[in-house]
């Protein structure tokens, strides 16, 4: 209990207020096994109800101590307690701040909760002239968080040094027994006090009070004397016992025993020597402080305990908070008792008013500060939040081509700059790769791109308007944001030059296709043909059912094989239709091709007829509109289809566009295959291709942009009756070998 002397054997011998923590004994022969470890964020959360319960209890005293219901209220010595509590609340902290040292941390945070808590409230509810109806639950919630206090005070050596309750079923026991003396002795100490924070102790009357007559024959002959000595020497001796066997890593809980057993000796020395007064509460006073300090000491001096940062400025804002609130009772407690008037509420109010102002000031200015610079700088104030923004952003790009756009936007979008521009050097100077923001008034100011040693780029950034040059902190991001893009920058400079690499490789397959169909066409396909007229015309000559009749015969039908397989490879070097009639002819006959039943097509060229085009550009299209025509009749179920093909400047657009069943119909399995296709001889010359719905969702429309290739000359062009080679075998050969050799056209 808080509000009278307590019955504790410490107690006792001081005349200080009960403690207590830890609402049940614990079941399991380890603690982390039966409380999992809290995260440091509940921990802050508990110390923080710990020191504000602290706090209002310190605050309410200094108004009401001379209030006529409290004046026979002990809060000298029940200062003491709420001070070791605030102490095992910290301890509890750095502790649990630890992963190793959540068990010990859990219970001394347990503790210092259950102590501060119900007596905060109980202050509080007697400075509020509560009701009656109140004081019975508060004072069985006092006396359970002072039960709790004890346990923790008579079974922390358990734990010690490692954190563990030793061995699997005798600790169990042993913190059993440990808990259930500290409910006998608390509760007694509790229910034969006749006052409670200045009304009569609820504890004295029914059911409590036959309780109480039941243990007082045990209690009252001097075991409160005897078995809490009793039950120290056991922990103690059990610690011992343990303490060599324990890892080294483990050791520094062990801090936890030098505030310990300073406590324990104070206890003794008060109450064999009959210490009182105000070095009895000085020496209280310092023991309780050690508690923290010694268990932070250790934690600071063992390399194997550091702190993440999160948990380093997490105690930062404890003990800082902690620090201010008791230097600030301190002062109000000191100038209550010096200047005069000083303890009347409204004084006590502003003097708490003035220090929760304290507490929140800095944090406040830094927040202020924070909004004014987001509002005119952005996020420069967070450099390691853009540019872990930048990395996350960078890590979810599709493709390498959103690097310099992404970086640009965080130039211009969260630092609030002007305008932002990616340049990146090629064999051909340097190219803008993306850029934001409009023309700045003031001049640009470049950051390279750095990668591997080699500059592969730049951004260029301009400052914000009304700034004439770009600021040093501006200036120090903008470098660290260039060296972080740099890496993304160079995969999109060489998924360039890949890319560039890849359609060269293309352009010279099919130069290489066309000039290989046009030998064979022009070359090997007549020669063949020829060659097989004179076998033919040999044949003629000799009688027929000779042998050398049917020698000549099989050699002629060897020739015609010969012509066949030609025919078949040259069909699969390019489209024969483009040699023959070029693209804007072999595209309305593939068109007209299709055309038929319920299917009408029209075709599109803008300029009709189309200007040579590269070959590789020449096939693609090509390919891609007579796949795109055959998807329509074979899946969209359109009337109407139309292939539109424009040239404009440095591209091709091909475009087929139906009135059929839309994209949900398109979307079968047949018709995967066509469109990757198409999608991949697209991307092969750096182009692309799209699929969208048609006007009102009704039909599909499938789009390709190819460029054209650079440097790419005028197609090669099928000449027709050219002389050849074997023109001396007279006339009517050769024009019977031309008339034979245009069915390899087919």
């Amino acid at each position: 209990m808080s509000g009278r002397p307590s019955a504790l054997w410490w107690r006792r011998a001081t005349g200080h207020g009960e403690e207590g923590r830890m609402s049940a004994p614990p079941t399991n022969a380890e603690l982390p096994g039966a409380f999992r470890p809290a995260g440091l964020g509940a921990a802050c959360a508990g110390c923080g109800a710990a020191l504000l319960g602290a706090f209002a209890w310190v605050a309410t005293v200094l108004v009401r101590a001379g209030a006529p219901r409290t004046a026979g209220v002990p809060f000298a010595s029940l200062g003491v307690e709420i001070l070791l509590a605030v102490g095992f609340a910290l301890s509890g902290t750095v502790s649990l701040a630890h992963r190793r040292g959540s068990a010990v941390g859990r219970l001394l945070l347990a503790a210092a909760c259950a102590k501060l808590l119900p007596h905060a409230a109980a202050v509080l509810a007697t400075a509020a002239g509560a009701g009656p109806g109140l004081d019975a639950p508060l004072a069985v919630a006092t006396a359970a968080g002072d039960i709790t206090m004890v346990f923790a005070l008579f079974a922390l050596p358990l734990w010690l040094p490692g954190g563990r309750l030793p061995g699997r079923r005798w600790g169990v026991a042993l913190a059993v027994a440990v808990a259930a003396w500290s409910v006998l002795q608390q509760f007694y100490d509790g229910a034969t006090e006749h006052a409670w924070y200045g009304v009569p102790n609820p504890l004295t009357r029914a059911p409590w009070a036959a309780l109480a007559g039941t243990l007082t024959p045990w209690l009252g002959a001097g075991a409160l004397d005897v078995v809490p000595p009793l039950v120290v020497a056991v922990t103690l001796g059990t610690m011992a016992v343990r303490w060599p066997r324990c890892p080294k890593g483990e050791r520094p809980k062990g801090a936890l025993l030098l505030p310990y057993l300073l406590w324990i000796v104070v206890i003794f020395f008060g109450f064999y020597l009959g210490l009182r007064g105000t070095p009895a509460r000085a020496l209280y006073y310092a023991d309780a402080a050690v508690w923290p300090l010694a268990l932070g000491y250790a934690f600071a001096r063992d390399r194997s305990w550091h702190l993440s940062r999160s948990a380093r400025r997490a105690l930062s804002v404890i003990l800082l908070t902690t620090a201010l609130v008791a230097l600030g009772s301190a002062l109000a407690l000191a100038l209550s008792l010096t200047l005069p008037g000083a303890r009347t509420p409204g004084a006590l109010a502003l003097a708490c008013a003035a220090l929760l102002i304290g507490v929140a000031l800095r944090s406040s200015a830094r927040w202020a500060a924070r909004v004014v610079d987001r509002f005119y700088y952005g996020e420069r104030a967070h450099p390691y939040q853009v540019v872990r923004e930048l990395a996350e952003r960078l890590g979810r790009a599709v493709s390498p081509r959103e690097a310099p756009e992404l970086l640009c936007g965080t130039v211009v979008g969260t630092l609030r700059l002007a305008a932002a521009r990616v340049t990146v050097a090629t064999s051909e100077g340097a190219r803008v790769a993306a850029g934001s923001g409009g023309a700045p008034a003031a001049g640009w100011t470049a950051f390279p791109l750095v990668y591997e040693g080699a500059v592969i780029g730049t951004l260029l950034a301009a400052p914000r308007p009304g700034e004439p040059v770009l600021d040093e902190q501006d200036r120090d991001l903008l470098r660290f944001l260039a060296g972080q893009a740099a890496p993304a920058i160079a995969s999109l400079r060489l998924y360039e030059e890949l890319q560039a690499s890849r359609e060269r490789l293309v352009v010279a397959r099919e130069e290489a296709r066309r000039r290989l169909r046009h030998d064979l066409h022009d070359g090997l396909g007549p020669a063949l043909s020829g060659l097989r007229l004179q076998v033919d015309t040999v044949r003629a000559a000799v009688p027929e059912g000779t042998e050398v009749a049917g020698a000549l015969v099989a050699v002629s039908d060897g020739i015609a094989d010969a012509v066949r397989e030609l025919r078949r490879i040259t069909d699969g070097l390019a489209p024969g239709a483009l040699d023959r009639e070029g693209l804007t002819e072999a595209l309305r006959q593939v068109a007209r091709g299709l055309c038929g039943g319920a299917l009408r097509t029209g075709c599109v060229f803008r300029p009709d007829p189309l200007p040579p085009l590269p070959p590789a550009v020449e096939v693609a299209v090509y390919r891609i509109a007579a796949e795109a025509l055959h998807n329509v009749v074979r899946h969209a179920g359109a009337a109407t289809a139309r292939l539109t093909v424009a040239v404009a400047g440095a591209t091709v657009a091909v475009e087929v566009a139906d009135d059929g069943d839309g994209l949900p119909g398109a979307a079968g399995r047949g018709r995967g295959l066509g469109l990757r296709s198409m999608a991949e001889r697209a991307e092969e010359l750096g182009g692309s291709l799209e699929l969208s719905p048609g006007p009102a969702g009704r039909g599909t429309t499938v789009r390709a942009v190819l460029p054209l290739a650079s440097g790419g000359g005028e197609p090669h062009q099928v000449v027709t009756g050219a002389p050849c080679p074997w023109d001396t075998a007279g006339p009517t050969m050769v024009t019977v070998a031309r008339q034979a050799w245009p069915d390899l056209r087919t």
